[in-house]
C-alpha cells in the first residue's frame, strides 16, 4: 500500500491506457489463456453507476488493467481501478471506551501504521468511538496528521458504535462509491440495535466499504456485515495484532472497482472478466442480489440440517405411536385412534323363540373348572 513514485505512477497509468479494451468474457479461454474465478464481494449502486467490488487477489498487481463487462449479454463500457489509490478517502474508527482500554494503543498503532502505509493523497478521518462519538481530526492528506491526532486519544467513557459508525458514514460525501472505507478497531462484538444484515444495507447504499479489525466475531457478525459491503473481518489477537494489520494491507490492495452505466430492468445479469497477462479472472453476478458468500452456503447448509433433523424427529414420533397402539388390546377403542386394529363387530341382542347358532364360546364367556378333583368318567361298555 506503500505509495508509488511519479515515475512508476506515469508508467502504471499508461500501461492500463494501452491495456484498456473490451472483450467478451469467455475470450480470452478460447485465445488459450487460463481462466479462474473472480469473485464479486458487493455491488453497490449510486447516481445511474454500478459500482462492483472484485477481490483479484489472483492476478499480480501490477498487470491489472483490462476489464469487460456484458449485461444481459450484451458488452457494455467499464472502468477498473483499484481501492487503495490517490483518491482513496478512509475514516479510522477507534474504540477509545473505557471496556476497550487495554486494546487502545494496539488500535493507535494499528491507525497509524495504516496511514503511513495509505497513498500520500488519501484524506482521513480519525473518530473516538466513545459517548458522545466525535470527530477528533479531520479531514487531513498524508499520515502526519493522522498520527498527530491518533496521539491525543484517551480511553474512557461508554463505547457509542453506532453513533461512531453513523458520523463516519457522514464523511467525504463528494466521493464515488467504492472509494470511501470506514476503518474499525473494536473491542465490542457488534453495533448494538443493529443487525448485520441491516449495517450492511447502510454501508452499501452509502457506496462505503467496512473493514473491520476486532478481537472478537460472535455468530460471525462483523464478517457478516463487512463482507456484504465489500470489505472484510479482520481477527486480532490480544495483545498481539501485527497479522490483522498484514490481513488490512494484502486484503485491501487485493480490491478493485469495476464501475458501468447501470441497467434500465432490475435484476440484470452482469458478466465480467479481468485480464492479467495471460490470466483472466471472471464472475458474475444478478444485480439486486447479494453476492453469494461463503456465510451464504452456511445458512443453507444450516436449512438443510434443520430439515433433516425434523424429518427425523417425525419418523420417530410416528415409530413411537404404532409401537405404543400395538400394545393395547385390540378391543380398545384407543388402538383404533392410535392405528391399531378395528373393533369387532356389534352383537345383536338375541331375537326371543330363535335358537343362537352354534360356535366357540366367546373370548371371556368360559368359566374355570371347580377346584378340587375333577369325576372321572366311566369307560364304555364294550
Amino acid at each position: 500500500m506503500s505509495s508509488p513514485s511519479p515515475t512508476s505512477r506515469s508508467r502504471r497509468a499508461a500501461a492500463a491506457l494501452a491495456a484498456l479494451v473490451v472483450v467478451l468474457p469467455g475470450a480470452a479461454a478460447r485465445g488459450g489463456s487460463e481462466v479462474v474465478p473472480l469473485p464479486i464481494t458487493a455491488v453497490l449502486a449510486r447516481a445511474g453507476e454500478t459500482t462492483l467490488v472484485v477481490d483479484v487477489s489472483a492476478a499480480p498487481a501490477a498487470s491489472r488493467g483490462s476489464v469487460a463487462v456484458n449485461v444481459d449479454g450484451a458488452p457494455r463500457p467499464a472502468r477498473l481501478r483499484p481501492v487503495v489509490s490517490g483518491a482513496l478517502a478512509v475514516s479510522l474508527v477507534v474504540d477509545a471506551s473505557a471496556d476497550g482500554a487495554a486494546a487502545l494503543p494496539g488500535w493507535l498503532s494499528a491507525g497509524a501504521r495504516f496511514s503511513l502505509a495509505a497513498p500520500a493523497r488519501t484524506r482521513t478521518v480519525v473518530i473516538a468511538d466513545r459517548a458522545p462519538a466525535a470527530v477528533v481530526a479531520g479531514p487531513v492528506r498524508g499520515p502526519a496528521g493522522v498520527v498527530r491526532a491518533l496521539d491525543t486519544v484517551r480511553a474512557g467513557g461508554e463505547r457509542d458504535t453506532a453513533a461512531a459508525l453513523t458520523l463516519a458514514t457522514g464523511q467525504f460525501a463528494d466521493s464515488p462509491a467504492g472509494e470511501r472505507v470506514v476503518l474499525l478497531y473494536t473491542t465490542a462484538g457488534r453495533v448494538s440495535g443493529f443487525s448485520a444484515g441491516r449495517l450492511a444495507d447502510r454501508f452499501r447504499a452509502a457506496g462505503i466499504l467496512l473493514v473491520v479489525v476486532g478481537t472478537t466475531d460472535p455468530d460471525r457478525y462483523w464478517s457478516t456485515a463487512a463482507t456484504a459491503t465489500g470489505g472484510f473481518f479482520a481477527p486480532a489477537g490480544d495483545p498481539v495484532v501485527v497479522p490483522a494489520l498484514d490481513q488490512v494491507e494484502t486484503a485491501l490492495s487485493s480490491r478493485c472497482l469495476v464501475r458501468f452505466g447501470s441497467p434500465e430492468r432490475p435484476g440484470a445479469r452482469v458478466s465480467v472478466s479481468v485480464r492479467s497477462g495471460d490470466l483472466v479472472l471472471a464472475g458474475e453476478t444478478v444485480l439486486g442480489e447479494p453476492p453469494r458468500d461463503g456465510s451464504r452456503r452456511w445458512w443453507v447448509l444450516g436449512a438443510v440440517a434443520a430439515v433433516v433433523a425434523a424429518a427425523a424427529l417425525i419418523f420417530l414420533l410416528v415409530r413411537r405411536r404404532r409401537a405404543r397402539a400395538a400394545r393395547l388390546v385390540a378391543a380398545s377403542p384407543y388402538a383404533v385412534l392410535l392405528g391399531g386394529p378395528p373393533l369387532p363387530p356389534a352383537v345383536s341382542p338375541p331375537t326371543p323363540g330363535v335358537e343362537p347358532p352354534l360356535g366357540p364360546p366367546a373370548a371371556g364367556t368360559m368359566r374355570p373348572a371347580a377346584r378340587g378333583r375333577a369325576p372321572v368318567p366311566e369307560p364304555p361298555d364294550e
